[in-house]
């Protein structure tokens, strides 16, 4: 079966899509550096005498700050599926058939 002609609706989801995932991954990014910083590398300098103790004060501000970017990630994340299901249905008008 040969997909539908691409309209200009949806070029415009797609690139909806794409600003969606190019926000998403950043996203995941910060996430992922944030949790390695409050859990990884701040225990550990403290314990090794590089920081002083006072900066195990950080961790809990980082790891609320990483918890609420990885809350905007997942419902970011849910948008793009839904738009993916919307442009691809307008596309391929049958799946995994």
């Amino acid at each position: 079966m040969d997909p539908n002609a691409l309209t200009n609706q949806d070029w415009t989801n797609i690139h909806n899509w794409l600003t969606l995932y190019w926000i998403y991954f950043p996203l995941i990014i910060i996430f992922a550096f944030t949790i390695m910083t409050a859990h990884a590398f701040i225990p550990s300098a403290v314990n090794t005498g590089h920081l002083p103790p006072s900066f195990r004060r950080l961790r809990v501000p980082l790891t609320i700050f990483a918890i609420l970017v990885l809350a905007l990630a997942v419902v970011l994340m849910i948008f793009i599926m839904m738009l993916t299901k919307e442009t691809l249905g307008n596309i391929y008008y049958r799946f995994m058939i």
